[in-house]
């Protein structure tokens, strides 16, 4: 349960990207989505600061950069949207395993009205660049990485399915110290403690939505909802996401029946593809 202000940011309201990456500066651009659930209509005014974080302390480091604070008009009942961007000098970039460098950094986004603080959100996120190219593989900040990964579902065996993150934490030691350093999840959205290990410990992350489209595999599958639901879940599932530096690639399906049915299964893959390049491009 999250209790905000009626000026508030929205659930998953930020959106951090990288689109300039190199080790002597990287462009930081950040997206703030506010509510005002007031009658009213209101001015807000949205001011972001970039932090260092610590990995021992899992806490706010050092301040490396102010965004100047934004204005926002938002008629009564209604959203809107902030964007602003910064230069990162000399970003300690994301970098993912074999290499020791999960560097990341925490965003403290900040709203005011008449010049009172009505909400505070942190933002975690990581200073890297993807490429992908068919003939030389995936780079990541300009290093070609080499994926070695393995399916990972939610579950800790004898555990049980509720997440235990020193057991999470503990199945991702013994890959990594494997030499793997992708994790394939489960067809559900992941746990977000799951993600920030990830994170934090340097894998790549296939992450994916649900089983199966609109053609079942079992009795009681996805498919049941398909038609009514898809849109809602892959959408929540990316804004939820798509700050994580260890997120790399989505994945819309899996062992879904409509591979089988040429034009039908293509048109259904090609409006998940657009719904999530429209969060993410």
């Amino acid at each position: 349960l999250t209790k905000t202000h009626p000026v508030h940011v929205t659930q998953w309201g930020t959106h951090i990207t990288t689109p300039e990456v190199a080790e002597e500066s990287a462009t930081v651009s950040i997206e703030v989505s506010i509510a005002n659930e007031t009658s009213d209509p209101v001015q807000a005014e949205v001011s972001t600061s970039i932090f260092t974080w610590d990995p021992e302390t899992r806490a706010p480091g050092g301040k490396v950069i102010s965004f100047a604070p934004a204005t926002v008009e938002l008629i009564a009942g209604d959203t809107a949207t902030s964007v602003t961007t910064g230069v990162l000098e000399s970003p300690r970039l994301w970098q993912p395993l074999p290499a020791n460098a999960a560097n990341l950094y925490l965003a403290l986004t900040e709203v005011r009205v008449d010049g009172v603080l009505v909400d505070r959100y942190i933002t975690r996120f990581g200073v890297r660049s993807l490429e992908f190219d068919p003939d030389r593989g995936v780079r990541v900040n300009g290093v070609l990485v080499p994926i070695r990964g393995v399916n990972q579902h939610h579950d800790l065996g004898a555990l049980g399915a509720a997440f235990n993150r020193r057991a999470a934490e503990r199945q991702l030691e013994i890959l990594r110290d494997m030499g793997c350093n992708a994790i394939r999840m489960a067809h559900n959205p992941p746990a977000p403690e799951l993600l920030n290990l990830c994170d934090e410990m340097g894998f790549l992350v296939f992450n994916e939505s649900f089983d199966v489209w609109e053609r079942k595999k079992t009795g009681l599958g996805f498919h049941l909802i398909f038609p009514d639901w898809h849109e809602q879940d892959i959408r929540a599932l990316v804004r939820r996401d798509r700050n994580h530096p260890s997120v790399f690639i989505w994945s819309t399906g899996n062992e879904v029946g409509e591979q089988y049915t040429g034009e039908e299964g293509a048109a259904i893959a090609s409006r998940l593809r657009d719904i999530v390049r429209e969060e993410d491009p």
